[in-house]
């Protein structure tokens, strides 16, 4: 990662006043440009250089310009707000002069470092590189735009592309750290061609699946086993979560800037009152199909999105408020709905991608000793899941993902792996109908268990009264993930599944069948299977 960048910025601040000022004024704003200089634009600079200047001072008619050069720590436009604050009294009250705009322009930034990145914003004009520098030409910054820390914000988006880019291009580092010895394989067909063929499920949209009776009932057990052998005995207590966020919350996770391209958002309609759709409706009765760009003009624009992570409401919820000893560690879980994430349609399969899918999401918050301590218990109860209980080929690996990089909880991958420190384990499961178990390619994530830090409670002010730090954790069991790796390592023999399984599968169900459902040439396979996995 890189470190700290040296930086300066340039620019010139025009302030147009209500009238041009007298030969006496201008004097008397040269006499305070020594004061500026050595005081005012140095405030919160631990040195000159990181402080600003005014290099050049004139007037012309109505108009003044301060010419200034800066660091990083008192940028040009901060630089500027200061000049404002400290003349405007002077003009204003000795000679009666408003200031009635002020404007940044010329504004350039040049950084010690050749950058590599494209930002493609409103306030950009260009980027160039050459010579081991960079320099950032603005267009003209507005007094309403000086009002925000845009420029910390364009340092620090540059920053964080370039090291993103550094970082390989990928969202997160991987690493084993612990697997499974290698168990029996029984089955090495693909599971989701199996259960489609016996109507166990159907396909209603992409990544978008219709589950009958008997995989409802595995699905709703292998939820139970979750929740009976690892959630209740830890103390956990269920939750029901909201499934549509507001782009708010979004916002303050990182989800929102992070994973704009897999998130599915909603609109509300454009009003309550069915006769403004009187055109969508007769529409509708004309042509007899819905047309969605005839429909955006019933909606409003998007100010939410789905279910995504599950966890962020957690913390919206928990908002401002102050714990104290006696109310920590808080443990709770949600399975009250579906999860939503858009993989594109060329990484949508089976059951193994989904757009919609379902998971127990387990949070819980405490001191970082309290988090840490309850991740360890989930780990251990994790591994008699996997191993004793539905004695799975598995492997767990250490991940560093970016979002908690960039955010200061955790530090770049190291050498010696700190699981105690913020980051992600991963759960992987193999599976037989992909190929070698040595290939990559053929293992699944079928959950995984974060530690954030304080990344949330910070962004979302949650305290401990005595000032403690407080952190995070989650972890998320993809239940029609468990399954397909279930089945596909064991197959649809009841009798050779685990007998903790066989225990909670005592009464699958019988699929449906129809005349052309499912279809004829694998009613006999359906049959076969239902008459193994009944016992």
């Amino acid at each position: 990662m890189c470190g700290v960048i040296n930086m300066r910025f340039y620019g010139e601040a025009i302030f147009k006043l209500s009238k041009q000022p007298p030969k006496e004024c201008i004097e008397e704003l040269k006499g305070t440009l020594e004061k500026l200089n050595n005081d005012i634009l140095l405030k919160g600079a631990k040195k000159p250089e990181d402080g600003a200047k005014i290099i050049e001072f004139k007037s012309e008619n109505s108009e003044l310009l301060f010419k200034i050069e800066s660091g990083r720590v008192v940028p040009v436009h901060v630089a500027a707000l200061r000049i404002k604050n400290n003349i405007i009294s002077l003009l204003g009250k000795k000679y009666k002069i408003g200031i009635r705009s002020l404007t940044l322009r010329n504004v350039r930034i040049e950084l010690e470092e050749e950058f590599s990145v494209n930002i493609e914003i409103p306030i950009v004009e260009k980027i160039e590189t050459s010579h081991g520098k960079t320099v950032i030409v603005l267009k003209t910054l507005e007094d309403t735009l000086l009002q925000k820390p845009i420029l910390q914000r364009l340092i620090s988006l540059i920053e964080e592309k370039e090291q993103r880019r550094k970082w390989g291009g990928k969202i997160e580092h991987w690493r084993k750290i612990k697997e499974s010895r290698r168990k029996q394989i029984l089955f090495t067909e693909d599971p989701n061609i199996v259960l489609e063929r016996i109507g166990w499920i159907y396909n209603i949209a992409p990544g978008q699946w219709f589950y009958t009776p008997p995989f409802t009932y595995i699905f709703r057990k292998f939820e139970e086993m979750l929740i009976d052998i690892i959630l209740k005995p830890l103390g956990f207590i269920e939750a029901i979560f909201p499934k549509m966020e507001p782009l708010e919350i979004g916002l303050k996770t990182g989800h929102l800037k992070g994973t704009p391209n897999q998130m599915v958002f909603a609109s509300l309609p454009i009003s309550y009152n069915i006769e403004e759709f009187e055109t969508w409706q007769d529409y509708i009765s004309i042509y007899g199909e819905a047309d969605p760009k005839l429909l955006q003009k019933f909606i409003e624009p998007p100010r939410y999105y789905l279910c995504f992570a599950q966890c962020p409401p957690f913390y919206r919820f928990l908002s401002k408020t102050i714990f104290t000893d006696r109310h920590i560690p808080l443990k709770w879980f949600d399975r009250s709905g579906p999860s939503f994430r858009w993989e594109g349609t060329g990484g949508l399969r089976g059951i193994e991608r989904l757009v919609e899918f379902h998971r127990v999401e387990i949070v819980w918050l405490g001191t970082p000793e309290q988090v840490i301590d309850i991740r360890n218990q989930l780990l251990e109860k994790y591994e008699y899941f996997m191993d004793k209980v539905l004695d799975l080929e598995w492997r767990w690996a250490w991940v560093t993902p970016w979002f908690l990089v960039h955010a200061g909880e955790t530090e770049e991958m190291a050498e010696k792996i700190d699981i105690n420190q913020p980051g992600t384990i991963d759960f992987e499961a193999y599976l037989p109908y992909k190929g070698d178990r040595n290939d990559p390619r053929n293992w699944l994530e079928i959950g995984n268990i974060s530690i954030h830090g304080a990344k949330y409670t910070k962004a979302f002010r949650i305290r401990h009264a005595a000032g403690k730090i407080l952190w995070t954790g989650c972890s998320g069991f993809g239940i029609e993930r468990w399954v397909l790796a279930f089945l596909a390592q064991k197959g649809f023999d009841k009798d050779a599944w685990p007998r903790i399984v066989r225990d909670y599968l005592r009464d699958i169900p019988e699929g449906m069948e129809a005349s052309n459902y499912p279809r004829p040439q694998y009613l006999n396979l359906k049959r076969d299977i239902e008459r193994k996995v009944r016992g």
